[in-house]
């Protein structure tokens, strides 16, 4: 009936009702979560046993988003979502657009969780490289460049 990724399962289910019940047209801010998390320690105790903190935000804001295009399309608000991946395709690759500078991790203060999210995403990358060049040298060889 429903595809599996958009179940709400039990650990999901407070937040959707909390997200659900916030009366806004803006996509939540981190600040707002941290603050509801904060006041709810038992959820969110559970879920950062199951997910990272930089899941948990970009999920939580994610289901937020689909709340409030499902209330936009029934006509309930005028939603101010974020632009959609086809217009910020549009803009990403051209230096200068806010898009592409946003991106940009050495743009970042070194001390936000953004920065120390991507970074760590860029880490686990390479030693996952790393690991894969290991296995595939004895296969192919290793070649210099």
């Amino acid at each position: 009936m429903y595809d599996h990724r958009f179940q709400r399962t039990d650990q999901w289910k407070p937040i959707y009702s909390w997200l659900e019940s916030i009366d806004t047209d803006e996509v939540i801010k981190s600040k707002d979560v941290v603050d509801w998390l904060t006041a709810n320690p038992e959820i969110r105790d559970h879920l950062y046993t199951r997910h990272s903190r930089y899941h948990l935000m970009h999920y939580i804001k994610k289901c937020h988003v689909k709340i409030l295009k499902r209330k936009e399309k029934q006509g309930l608000i005028v939603a101010k979502l974020p632009p959609s991946k086809s217009d910020q395709n549009a803009d990403e690759n051209f230096p200068g657009s806010p898009h592409f500078i946003g991106n940009n991790i050495s743009s970042m203060p070194k001390d936000s969780e953004l920065y120390r999210a991507k970074r760590s995403e860029a880490r686990r990358k390479y030693e996952i490289l790393v690991e894969f060049e290991k296995q595939l040298i004895p296969l192919f060889g290793k070649r210099d460049n």
